[in-house]
């Protein structure tokens, strides 16, 4: 996260005994010695950071970030609002000048070294991926890449970006650019209509805030994706900052008649129970930003607001000016850059997400963090050869070259790596599955077009019904339908389980209910001779109830009993034969990328069957039992070619059995056909037993 100065703009001492706020003039922001304060409160938004992302238990540490977004919409606003008070005016140059200066140098060095350890630790398929999240992190754009690509910051992907946590900087850089050319707005409408400056301020922060917020609560909603990494919706977080900064704290406590110190103790206390509360709390899936951002802003307001009333010597002064706090705080932002590169590379190549290892490589990060701090960021800070903005402008100029060349030469060799084998394919086997095309349509009575393959005109009909872990299987089953002179009927969506459970989806791809309906009734209409379910049993963490809102635990494992029984009660009193299949383990890395980085010996892309029997959580105990209870025939799918009795392989670079962490390949399905065509026959011949191997 950037770090915004709190001394004298470009002064590397100037540490004030008593921390002070901006004065008793807020547009002029007289009286701006260092906040120890608010350098104390850095470190603390870094921490719970650094301690989520390691994985230690304060499932709201991510709301760190928008601690540092009211810092720095404090500071910077501080910093204008002073340069207003001295020359009336903004000097948009020099002040992008000193932003440039402070943030680019150490990010320029963290995107490097993370992308040459790239290259020496992992898969050449996503040496291109990683090179564009590099330069779009150069760029301060990767919070406009990620929403684009669809990448979720919390979704559970097996090889996250090292630079995923770079779309914060985006967010407070384009602050940067935005936030000046709003206060000269507002300078130049109060000089027209003669309003005072500081009113003026005040209803243009307000009005940001206001309708940022309003705009963040409706896309958190609507999308939430863009919600989280955009600044539209974050904009709020900085203009309640702002508006902290023009107000006459002086004067506040002879107003509500309270001792400086008592309304500073009060204001310090409320604002840490809300972080507490925050960091506490707030979960990731809780819908964010919206109205619940308002625990870590009010919370960091608060604090500010305290620091910003003229007395001292409360417990939260003292906490926060702890030497370990301080510290911390001088080098949080290199910190911030260098700790999620380390945690993702580190597990990347011991192949194991322990919170020990995770522990481990964020002090490791702690360290090339001071080093960054006391080499670069402030040699080149405050280095009187980069006082203009020429030089300034030059020397990132060439940073932004040299980052450039470098992603721009990954990009080249990737193209030229990903032809030779075994890349090429491991690329192929990675592929999004060509569509499939169907040998005829054949409309239900109920309106319902459903594909056919296979025989299609054979007298004996089977139906494949679920998810896209029964459309990975859909080549195979093609094959086996034909060689065994059976009609193939395929009814599937992507993320949509048979059983009629409410599972969160992209706003693209609507709910799941309305396939769900249609399946049944399809099965009522086209009577087919047997039914074979496949479904993902990976759903714990995405279903929901019908407002929205995810279900917790004891609620998933209801609703998915519920769903499932209601699911097969009807399949077996309509259907001769009802087949499940007993869903493939979810793996916890990218096979495909496992099996082709350069150091194998470094991890085992393997599972032991242990691990691969728990990795899809409580569902499939819970569908084994209603199995049971119907009588439903299983088929183990790929358990019995790839697991022994201690481990679960997922082939090679020649011949892997996934295409991600848990979809199967086609060419390994179809080396299945053959036990595929006998589980066929035998449901169809009414001589399944309770399980098919």
């Amino acid at each position: 996260m950037a770090q915004a100065t709190t001394t004298a703009v470009d002064r590397p001492t100037g540490r004030s005994p008593e921390p002070r706020g901006p004065g008793s003039d807020p547009a002029s922001g007289a009286g701006h010695g260092f906040r120890t304060d608010i350098n104390g409160l850095r470190a603390v938004a870094v921490l719970a950071v650094v301690v989520y992302h390691a994985g230690i238990a304060i499932p709201g540490g991510f709301t760190g970030v928008d601690v540092f977004y009211v810092i720095s919409g404090y500071l910077i606003s501080s910093l204008l609002l002073r340069e207003v008070g001295r020359s009336g005016t903004v000097d948009l140059v020099q002040f992008w000048t000193r932003r440039m200066r402070r943030l680019v140098p150490a990010l320029a060095l963290v995107v490097s070294v993370t992308l040459i350890v790239c290259l020496l630790l992992l898969s050449p398929l996503v040496w291109g991926r990683l090179a564009w999240h590099g330069a779009a992190s150069m760029l301060f754009v990767s919070n406009l890449l990620f929403p684009y690509q669809g990448q979720n910051y919390f979704s559970d992907s097996v090889t996250p970006s090292p630079y995923l946590h770079t779309w914060s900087l985006g967010i407070e850089e384009q602050f940067y650019i935005f936030w000046p050319l709003l206060i000269l707005l507002a300078l130049a409408i109060a000089r027209r209509t003669r309003v005072p400056a500081r009113r003026m301020l005040q209803v243009l922060f307000g009005g940001t805030f206001v309708v940022s917020l309003a705009a963040s609560v409706w896309l958190t909603t609507a999308a939430p994706d863009w919600a989280f990494y955009i600044l539209p919706t974050r904009a709020w977080e900085f203009a309640g900052a702002a508006l902290v900064a023009t107000l006459p704290w002086d004067r506040l406590a002879p107003r509500t008649r309270l001792r400086p110190r008592l309304l500073r103790a009060l204001l310090g206390t409320a604002g840490f129970a809300l972080l507490a509360l925050s960091f506490a709390f707030v979960h990731e899936t809780d819908p964010f930003p919206g109205t619940i951002a308002l625990l870590p802003v009010g919370g960091a307001l608060l604090v500010l607001a305290a620091g910003s009333v003229p007395a001292s010597g409360t417990w939260v002064d003292r906490v926060l000016d702890l030497p370990m706090l301080q510290r911390l705080g001088d080098v949080s932002y290199s910190w911030y850059l260098w700790h999620w590169p380390f945690v993702v590379l580190t597990t990347a190549a011991v192949q194991d997400d322990a919170i020990w290892i995770k522990v481990l490589a964020s002090l490791g990060a702690l360290g090339a963090a001071v080093m960054t701090y006391r080499w670069v960021e402030n040699p080149i800070r405050f280095s009187r050869a980069l006082k203009s903005w020429r030089a300034t402008a030059a020397v990132t100029l060439v940073m932004g070259l040299a980052v450039g060349g470098l992603t721009v030469g990954t990009r080249v060799a990737t193209g030229a790596v990903l032809e030779r084998e075994p890349y090429a394919t491991a690329v192929e086997a990675g592929a999004e599955p060509k569509p499939y095309g169907c040998t005829e349509i054949t409309p239900t009575t109920s309106g319902t077009d459903v594909c056919m393959l296979g025989d299609v005109e054979a007298d004996t009909t089977v139906l494949l019904l679920g998810d896209s872990h029964a459309m990975h299987w859909i080549p195979a089953f093609d094959v086996a339908a034909r060689d065994a002179g059976l009609r193939l009927a395929v009814r599937w969506r992507h993320g949509c389980p048979a059983a009629e459970i409410n599972v969160q989806q992209p706003a693209e791809r609507g709910p799941c209910g309305d396939f769900q309906a249609e399946s049944l009734r399809v099965v009522d209409d086209l009577r087919p001779d047997a039914v074979v379910v496949g479904q993902a049993q990976i759903y714990a963490d995405r279903m929901q109830h019908a407002d929205g809102t995810l279900m917790t635990e004891n609620e998933v494992r209801d609703a998915w009993t519920s769903a499932n029984d209601a699911l097969f009660a009807h399949l077996t009193a309509t259907i001769p034969a009802v087949v499940a299949v007993k869903d493939n383990p979810k793996l916890d890395v990218d096979p495909l990328e496992c099996l082709t980085r350069p150091w194998p010996g470094l991890g085992d892309c393997s599972m032991t069957r242990a691990e691969a029997e728990e990795s899809n959580g409580d569902l499939p105990d819970i569908s084994a039992g209603i199995w049971t209870k119907y009588g439903v025939t299983t088929w183990d799918g790929v358990w019995s070619e790839t697991c022994d009795d201690t481990r679960c392989g997922v082939g090679d670079t020649s011949h892997p059995v996934y295409r991600d962490f848990h979809h199967l390949s086609v060419d390994y399905v179809l080396t299945r056909v053959p036990a595929v065509e006998q589980m066929l026959l035998a449901a169809v011949r009414g001589t399944s037993s309770s399980s098919i191997g």
